[in-house]
């Protein structure tokens, strides 16, 4: 409190030593502190040396009367409005009844003024949306993107690239077929789910990578299979399928036996049909069946084998054999559908019992091999 006090008489000299200003009408300036002392409490007087000593009632009137200079000041400013608050307290008014200054407003740093002029140019500012009457603009973020509109723009961008750098036709068109089968067939009906997610140039070139794959299916699995040919092992050799047929017209167009049971006693005559998967070509050389007048470098060749043996069932004795015999096709395309087919003669002296007759193939181009086995019964008849 002593403290305070000394402060306040500390502003009083100071205001000594001011000019005095002057001001029209009623205002009056804050005064020196001497003039109204001298009015009410007596004259004053100071000693003119550099200690001058005062006494307590001297100190006290000069505290406060620079006090009431403060206040009188302060709410002759413009914007004096509670300026007076803290004096009043100081004076010992009612600190409860008085009301704070308000707080000053934080000041940013020039950190968080960049990072706010950036907030700013990137989130434009939304239109009011208005709901019962009430206007509000909320928060609202983007909303991902469609992963099938968004997988048909990357695939459309590599369709556009230039020449030797392009996507295959059939890999574009897969990428975005694997996630909605169908979705490209009607790409050109506004009413198609990607139409207006697309740009006019977005569907051209989608349109016309599907429009080259229908013209051209085989070309389009050669390069779909080419594509993955260096991610994915060799399918192994292995018959799909094995049947003894009383007639094979083509490839899964087959006749079997209505069953495995035949007369004993006399020869049995049936063909028999190997389907194979997983087998390998090499490129035609002279000697394979070639087509004339084709370059042997835009042709393939098949090679394989196959051996036909018949087993006593179960004793897994050996009744009859047929040695491998090789099968070389040559065509301009590789093939993706291959069978066999052997017409056998079983003969006449084979005893009544159960056999086994197994299939064996082998690719001769990669050594490959694979069987399969067909139950025979031979009953009296």
């Amino acid at each position: 409190m002593r403290f305070v006090w000394m402060m306040l008489a500390g502003l009083a000299v100071g205001g000594c030593a001011s000019p005095s200003s002057t001001s029209s009408g009623d205002q009056r300036g804050p005064s020196t502190g001497l003039n109204a002392l001298a009015a009410g409490q007596g004259e004053l007087t100071l000693g003119s040396g550099p200690v001058a000593t005062l006494s307590d009632d001297q100190k006290s009137a000069l505290a406060k009367q620079a006090a009431l200079d403060l206040e009188a000041y302060l709410n002759s400013r413009p914007d004096a409005g509670d300026g007076g608050a803290g004096l009043n307290t100081l004076a010992g008014g009612d600190a409860a009844n008085t009301p704070s200054p308000p707080a000053p407003p934080p000041v940013a740093t020039a950190d968080e003024q960049v990072l706010s002029a950036a907030e700013e140019a990137w989130a434009a500012p939304l239109p009011k949306v208005t709901a019962g009457g009430e206007a509000r603009n909320p928060i609202s973020f983007a909303e991902p993107d469609d992963p099938i509109a968004g997988m048909a723009r990357k695939m459309a961008e590599l369709l556009r690239e230039v020449e030797g750098k392009r996507i295959p036709d059939s890999v574009a068109l897969a990428a975005v077929e694997s996630l909605r089968p169908g979705v490209l067939a009607d790409l050109e009906s506004p009413t198609n789910e990607l139409h207006a997610k697309l740009s006019e140039p977005e569907r051209a070139a989608l349109i016309g990578a599907r429009d080259r794959v229908l013209a051209q299916p085989s070309a389009a699995n050669d390069a779909l299979i080419k594509s993955l040919s260096k991610i994915t092992r060799p399918i192994p050799l292995k018959i799909a399928r094995g049947a003894l047929c009383r007639r094979v017209n083509g490839f899964g167009r087959y006749e079997p036996f209505e069953s495995d049971t035949f007369a004993a006693g006399r020869a049995l005559r049936a063909i028999v049909y190997t389907e194979l998967d997983g087998f390998s070509y090499r490129p035609a050389r002279e000697g394979d069946p070639a087509q004339a007048g084709v370059p042997l470098a835009d042709q393939h060749s098949v090679e394989l084998s196959e051996s036909l043996t018949l087993y006593h069932d179960p004793s897994g004795l050996q009744a009859w054999h047929r040695p491998g015999q090789r099968v070389i096709e040559t065509t301009r395309g590789k093939r993706r559908d291959f069978y066999l087919i052997h017409t056998i003669e079983l003969p006449a002296t084979l005893g009544v019992g159960k056999y086994i007759l197994k299939a064996a193939v082998t690719d001769k181009t990669t050594g490959a091999m694979d069987e399969v086995t067909m139950p025979i019964n031979l009953v009296a008849r």
